[in-house]
């Protein structure tokens, strides 16, 4: 590794994957392809096409500004329009994006979903059914997953790992146990799901960490906080400290878990399962990947947008009537400054996927979720394909890493690094198999790594119930996306694209 790149990474939280210590024979394990994704490597290009070329002007109904989980959502229910919807990256998903090798496919960001009980917001129910995605069991008084073929077994659900031992339940069992789920049964079903239909009773609880709501009533141990913490990093980017106790109760008390069995519904490719059934059912030649909108400027009949074509380096020109802006909203500072004080405060979580392509007898160990805390404090442990899908070609294992924001500056060094990165992960997960380094390197056939410097809002106390389309300037731009005062979870996206849709009609 770069000695000044070392020296600038080592001191974060970020490089405990990095080391610079490195023998020969570890030098040698690396017998396979890395590919290495991030959408951050484009911004340059704004700078760039001050010289690109112009095309002719076209005309819009509705443009749509990011092909993630909402921009899909509000291009599905907008459908019937004339609509355009601009991605900067060479594929849709967002945060739920995907890869692909040998034909198959898999997730590269949000994996999986819950069995929704009766206290889910309809109108994002009603969007899934319509999919094809679930229908109602009156059986069980709960929306049931129509494909039952990506329902993890219960006895594969998960595993956790301390470095030393296995063991079922993250959480330590014992008094605290006890005292901690007494404490979360009184807000089972009431905090709804999208959380802005959370009851005005329970919202102050979005003004207090999660932390100092639970301290406040039972005693944690250093060891119950840490789990506690690792299960808020793993859904909401920080700890228990970081995030709002709506976050926490939500987590903790409105999934399912204390009241009946609850099915975790996790394909091989993630969220972008949802991703892929909206995209297919909008119309030819909506979706234009590689165009990076740079500007949005207020006209007399709507909006006009600049968009870079980054395959062709042109500049594409569109009159649309409306815009929906499901981009990160970070980006408004250069798309459009004048909006950029809606969001001053957001803060986002940057993310590392790495996806392990392994030969399929790697090992008889076969957990969906595998959580390892360890003194790598950043890494999450992984997804295992092969307990989602029995017969597939390729075993996948998608390791998750979740950064401290203050860490996301130095994100564009890991591609430089991605050697070392992948030779820290393969440490740490061959210690979890229980085999050495090489054994785990000798199986890999290639590995995907994708960076997502802002791949979730904070939902830190005070964030949510903040709708900023309720004091837009412009009442035919409206805002969509998790990072408009919402938790960072798929029916949170989902909802957003259909309150979009209300607003628009509104204005």
């Amino acid at each position: 590794m770069n000695r000044r790149n070392f020296i600038k990474l080592s001191s974060l939280a970020l490089l405990p994957i990095l080391s610079c210590q490195k023998s020969e024979k570890s030098d040698n394990i690396l017998d396979f392809d890395i590919s290495f994704h991030s959408d951050m490597a484009v911004g340059h290009l704004v700078f760039e096409s001050h010289n690109f070329p112009k095309g002719k002007t076209e005309n819009v109904d509705y443009l749509i500004v990011g092909a993630g989980i909402a921009g899909l959502s509000i291009a599905w229910n907008l459908r019937e329009n004339n609509i355009l919807l601009c991605e900067l990256s060479d594929r849709i998903g967002g945060s739920s994006g995907s890869e692909n090798f040998e034909g198959e496919v898999f997730g590269q960001g949000a994996h999986y979903d819950l069995t929704y009980p009766k206290y889910f917001g309809e109108e994002a129910i009603e969007l899934l059914e319509n999919l094809g995605v679930v229908k109602f069991n009156s059986l069980i008084d709960k929306w049931d997953f129509v494909d039952k073929k990506y329902l993890i077994s219960p006895h594969r659900e998960s595993q956790c790992f301390n470095g030393i031992d296995y063991y079922d339940e993250l959480l330590p069992e014992g008094k605290t146990m006890d005292e901690f789920f007494e404490l979360m049964k009184p807000f089972i079903g009431n905090f709804m799901l999208p959380t802005r239909l959370i009851p005005a009773d329970y919202q102050h609880f979005n003004q207090i960490s999660f932390y100092d709501f639970l301290k406040s009533s039972i005693d944690l141990s250093p060891e119950f906080k840490a789990a506690i913490d690792y299960h808020m990093r793993d859904d909401f980017g920080g700890t228990s400290e970081d995030v709002s106790a709506i976050a926490g109760l939500y987590y903790y008390a409105n999934r399912g878990y204390l009241t009946s069995e609850t099915e975790i519904f996790s394909p091989p490719e993630g969220n972008y399962y949802f991703a892929h059934k909206l995209a297919t059912q909008l119309p030819e030649n909506t979706i234009r990947l590689n165009h990076l909108v740079k500007k949005i400027r207020p006209v007399l009949k709507g909006f006009e947008v600049e968009v870079i074509d980054i395959k062709s380096k042109t500049i594409k020109t569109f009159q649309a009537n409306k815009v929906v802006y499901a981009g990160q909203k970070h980006a408004l500072q250069h798309i459009m400054p004048s909006q950029k004080k809606l969001f001053a405060t957001n803060q986002y979580v940057p993310w590392l996927v790495i996806n392990f392509v392994v030969e399929s007898d790697l090992n008889e160990n076969k957990f969906w979720q595998n959580e390892i805390l360890s003194d790598h404090s950043s890494f999450l442990g992984f997804v295992d394909s092969a307990a989602q899908m029995e017969k597939t070609k390729n075993r996948v294992l998608t390791a998750y890493y979740c950064f401290r924001m203050e860490d996301r500056k130095y994100l564009a060094a890991l591609e430089e690094n991605k050697e070392d990165v992948v030779k820290n992960t393969i440490g740490i997960m061959a210690g979890y198999f229980k085999i050495p380094s090489e054994e785990f390197a000798g199986k890999i056939k290639k590995v995907f790594m994708k960076v997502m410097g802002h791949a979730m809002p904070l939902a830190s106390p005070g964030y949510l119930f903040n709708d900023r389309n309720l004091y837009r300037p412009h009442s035919k731009m409206v805002y969509a996306g998790v990072d408009n005062g919402r938790l960072p979870l798929f029916m949170e996206a989902l909802d957003s694209g259909l309150m979009a849709k209300k607003y628009l009609k509104e204005g």
